[in-house]
């Protein structure tokens, strides 16, 4: 069974590949402005998903960093080992 992940991979770059192929085809600007808008959110979304397979663990750190909770218990797994 597929899971969650890879169907958002499918739909993002479906997504992408029919907005890249309407968006020339539009002739109202205001039309497409709003799609090309889109275009840039979906991809912007699609990225920051890459950038969270690419680097999980140093974007794990980078955002927990400044927990003072987190860097508790980094502490204390340091100090039993």
């Amino acid at each position: 069974m597929v899971n969650v992940d890879t169907y958002l991979h499918l739909i993002g770059a479906e997504v992408l590949i029919i907005l890249g192929i309407v968006i020339p085809l539009l002739y109202d600007q205001t039309h497409k402005r709003v799609l090309c808008i889109v275009l840039a959110i979906v991809l912007g979304l699609m990225l920051a998903h890459f950038v969270s397979h690419a680097l999980p663990k140093r974007l794990a750190n980078f955002i927990y960093s400044s927990h003072h909770a987190y860097r508790a218990l980094q502490t204390q797994r340091m100090e039993r080992t």
